[in-house]
């Protein structure tokens, strides 16, 4: 079958590199297109997506492209990653001229963000909180204290109680919130909130889900905090290096 296609892997600034070769999805050889100071990774692919309808296959296919974008980011001191499925199609002339067009036409841009996410990776962080060590305290307080006090509770009464316990409660979890990610975003050199889409099962209760950009071996300051904090009724997950999706896909 003809390979008319491009699969983008994700761009580097290959100063100063010798050539550099890899096997991608597939077993598939991996190579680099220069233009302008760049080079887009990629391999030779037809003109569709890589599907299946198992997603063991498709997870495999998804590791083989991060595998790709982290041997890029150790031999080329970074790398600006695109996502999976990535493909420059051959169009009117063919996919190398529409690929080296793309990389002169937006050289600016992937200046910039060559200079945000070179030498660094991506971690990402899961804080938890013990809700009844730190937030069982609430109903306790004078604010719901001195709505409570009276000739017994009633309805209208009860109701206030609880929304003013609510209201104190979600005040805490915003004050810890705010201490993680003020002190985190000191220690990283950028830092993102993940709002989920997806509906992940727990057994705790989650505070703040972050995505950060650091080099990796500052990543020892962000563990320090964190581990300091676990006596004080928090816990936390931290994954990582990745490439840095969540720097480059807004910019790129």
């Amino acid at each position: 079958m003809p390979e008319d296609a491009l699969y983008v892997y994700g761009i580097v600034k290959a100063e100063n590199k010798s050539e550099w070769k890899e096997k991608g999805i597939n077993g598939v050889a991996v190579y680099t297109i220069n233009e302008e100071g760049f080079s887009a990774i990629v391999h030779n692919c037809e003109e569709k997506p890589y599907l299946s309808k198992e997603p063991e296959e498709i997870k495999e296919l998804i590791i083989s492209h991060n595998n790709i974008l982290n041997k890029a980011m150790e031999h080329f001191g970074g790398v600006i990653p695109f996502s999976f499925n990535t493909i420059i199609k051959k169009g009117d002339v063919d996919s190398k001229y529409n690929l080296k067009a793309w990389l002169n036409n937006d050289n600016a841009l992937l200046e910039t963000v060559w200079d945000k996410v070179k030498g660094k990776t991506e971690y990402g962080i899961r804080v938890y909180y013990e809700k009844e060590k730190l937030i069982g305290d609430v109903p306790q307080q004078k604010e719901v204290k001195k709505i409570k006090k009276g000739a017994g509770l009633s309805y209208l009464l009860a109701s206030k109680a609880k929304a003013k316990s609510n209201e104190l409660a979600q005040n805490k979890i915003h004050e810890f919130k705010q201490i993680f990610f003020d002190e985190i975003k000191k220690l990283a050199d950028d830092i993102k909130i993940n709002v989920s889409k997806i509906s992940i099962k727990e057994d705790k209760d989650l505070l703040l889900n972050l995505s950060v950009l650091i080099e990796p071996a500052r990543i020892g300051g962000i563990n320090e905090f964190l581990e300091g904090k676990k006596n004080d009724g928090f816990s936390f997950q931290l994954a990582g290096p990745f490439p840095p999706y969540s720097f480059a896909e807004n910019d790129a």
